[in-house]
């Protein structure tokens, strides 16, 4: 099976290759993200709460997300994945929470608390009613329906380069951008940060598993194609999703005006 070769310096400069070319991707520093990190819309709260609100319904699947890709590995590289799966539910190695504590959280904020939970708690210190049912159509409902799809669905190599190098290296530039405008307009409990601040900092180690997986994926024609066709799949819907907060949220504006 596919998986158990040895990486060569063929397959890290392909995956290098993609890494570079998703940092540079419209997803990574979309105008959305800009608009909400220098607070351009009428209503910078508001926006980085309607942020907060349509965002949970990805969030929340995203340990769905996490066992697709590991049902689709073979049984000797599922364990590359036991870190991210770790963090998910919130066990952390001790040099990860003095890291943490640097960046300004008290490990009691993160110690032990899943990832939907700090993410709720992210949503009430901005004052967003947590859970609600994602209406079906709606942008976020589109995205994760899709993901979900290439996941469960596509090639091996596929739903890896979605989950490693279209989502775990580029979101914590991301985070960073959404985390900006919180600090100048959020003014919420340090606490309430604590989703943001985690995935800007950790989320490069979960990609750093996720690219020695991509490594060993693209060990021929068919897993190389697969990897950068997952990949631009993922940075595509993510860009959709963004575009579409964006054009609801001028819309917002234009109405205010």
């Amino acid at each position: 099976m596919q998986g158990t070769h040895p990486t060569t310096s063929r397959d890290r400069s392909l995956v290098q290759a993609l890494g570079a070319e998703a940092l540079g991707h419209e997803s990574v520093r979309h105008p959305y993200l800009r608009a909400l990190a220098v607070g351009s819309f009428e209503d910078p709260r508001r926006a980085l709460q309607d942020f907060a609100h349509q965002y949970a319904g990805y969030s929340a699947w995203f340990p769905r997300f996490l066992a697709a890709v590991e049902a689709r590995l073979p049984e000797e590289l599922k364990s590359v994945l036991d870190e991210n799966k770790a963090e998910e539910v919130g066990r952390y190695d001790e040099e990860t929470l003095r890291e943490l504590e640097e960046a300004g959280l008290r490990r009691e904020w993160v110690d032990g608390v899943p990832h939907p939970e700090l993410f709720r708690r992210f949503q009430e210190s901005l004052g967003v009613e947590p859970g609600g049912a994602v209406e079906p159509g709606s942008p976020v409902a589109r995205w994760r329906d899709a993901l979900l799809h290439l996941l469960e669905t596509d090639h091996p190599a596929a739903a890896v380069g979605a989950l490693g190098l279209g989502t775990e290296l580029v979101v914590s530039n991301m985070y960073a951008m959404v985390l900006r405008g919180v600090d100048r307009f959020g003014c919420i409990h340090p606490e309430g940060r604590s989703f943001l601040v985690l995935h800007a900092l950790v989320d490069d180690a979960h990609a750093a598993s996720l690219l020695e997986l991509a490594e060993r994926l693209a060990t021929d024609g068919e897993g190389r194609a697969a990897l950068a066709r997952g990949m631009r799949a993922a940075l595509d819907l993510r860009a959709d999703f963004w575009s579409a907060l964006h054009q609801e949220a001028m819309k917002a504006k234009e109405e205010a005006a």
